[in-house]
């Protein structure tokens, strides 16, 4: 079977930009094992306490939205509203709480925002969800910390032969 040659520029692209951060991905996979299977001491704990690093917060975020002039004053509400709606429906404290331990254990936190066209009955709904940082990539060429200056980013997911059929049901040939 030919392959298209627009796949094997992405699996191109995906193993050079994979391969660019090797060193970080053998440095947070050894971070994780620190956050696992030890705990600090009591001299680190008071450090950290020290330093106000305390455990997150149990509460939900409230959101503030300040309009720019009094007419916007209605629409900074609204927004407010769905900002909530959002959080509450994708389960954000959740959500946050693990990009955040992602960020604290690797250095790499990532929250993703979709549309769940599933959602709502069917009339869909904004949801954003934690990406495990191992599944995404950056262009090595990027320096910003942020990646805001990056070419693209490269989510993988990789999947068995059977669920790409389920997914894409015209390659089972």
């Amino acid at each position: 079977m030919d392959q298209d040659p627009r796949a094997l520029q992405n699996e191109e692209l995906y193993r050079q930009w994979r391969d660019a951060r090797a060193d970080w991905d053998i440095e947070a996979r050894k971070d994780i094992d620190f956050y696992l299977g030890n705990h600090f001491t009591a001299d680190e704990s008071d450090e950290l306490s020290q330093r106000n690093q305390a455990v997150l917060t149990s509460r939900p975020p409230a959101f503030t939205i300040t309009p720019r002039e009094d007419s916007d004053v209605q629409v900074a509400s609204l927004w407010r509203t769905i900002m909530g709606y959002v959080w509450q429906n994708s389960d954000g404290d959740w959500q946050i709480k693990q990009a955040i331990q992602d960020y604290a254990t690797t250095g790499m936190g990532y929250l993703y925002a979709y549309i769940d066209r599933e959602s709502d009955f069917g009339r869909g709904d904004v949801k954003f969800t934690y990406l495990d940082p191992f599944r995404v990539y950056a262009s090595p060429s990027s320096r910003d910390r942020w990646f805001s200056d990056s070419d693209g980013l490269i989510l993988s997911t990789i999947l068995t032969g059977e669920q790409a059929i389920n997914l894409y049901p015209e390659l089972a040939d």
